[in-house]
């Protein structure tokens, strides 16, 4: 798997300084395929890429930084579940979450990604989930339990079922790949299988189950 768009350029012989030699991957259930693409047992792809450049605004607010991430995934027919910027030792990086529908199947495509600057230039993790099987058992489960607790009135569910997280307004794709209220993370607990739980949990465990092996050029 390998990303390529107008927003970054790879840089795999290209970089001064240091190159990767290898790269060992800890998460526990994930195959290496090739040198920079792994699968697992449901068949979900993590793929790294590395870029020279890429104009994601780091140094622009929160509010910056959501726009980029809600037009890339605008550009993929999805909508923006949600944009954090972290920590990763190397400086301010940035996670985020986009879901689109899948095209030969039902149910929706999740994808993470974690945008890293590093002295190559970047590197870009990438995790798509899909679901599989039975779809819609976590929308289901979750509307029932809001409607019964109060939480959401039946009445209210179009209005505001389906909203981007950080602006409610926008309808910028089909508002049913927007951020939903099943997507919060407080429910990836009572659904640990899902699709979006995984990639939550892998771009979380990421920074630390990432260990390169370089060499001087």
């Amino acid at each position: 798997m390998r990303l390529r768009s107008r927003m970054w350029r790879s840089a795999a012989a290209s970089s001064p300084g240091k190159s990767i030699r290898g790269i060992r991957l800890t998460l526990t259930g994930w195959t290496n395929q090739d040198s920079r693409t792994w699968r697992d047992s449901d068949g979900d792809l993590l793929g790294l890429d590395v870029c020279a450049r890429i104009d994601y605004p780091f140094g622009s607010d929160e509010m910056e930084q959501r726009r980029w991430c809600r037009e890339l995934a605008e550009g993929r027919d999805g909508g923006l579940i949600e944009m954090q910027r972290i920590d990763c030792g190397a400086g301010s990086s940035a996670k985020l979450i986009y879901k689109r529908r899948q095209v030969q199947t039902t149910g929706y495509a999740y994808t993470g990604m974690l945008i890293t600057p590093v002295e190559l230039g970047f590197f870009i993790w990438t995790i798509v989930a899909g679901e599989r099987g039975t779809s819609g058992l976590r929308e289901a489960l979750v509307t029932a339990s809001l409607l019964k607790t109060g939480k959401l009135r039946l009445e209210d569910y179009e209005r505001c079922w389906f909203q981007d997280p950080y602006e409610p307004a926008y309808k910028g794709v089909d508002r049913i790949v927007l951020h939903s209220m099943s997507d919060d993370e407080i429910y990836d607990e009572q659904f640990p299988s899902h699709p979006l739980s995984k990639v939550r949990h892998v771009l979380a465990m990421l920074p630390s189950a990432v260990q390169f092996d370089s060499q001087r050029t």
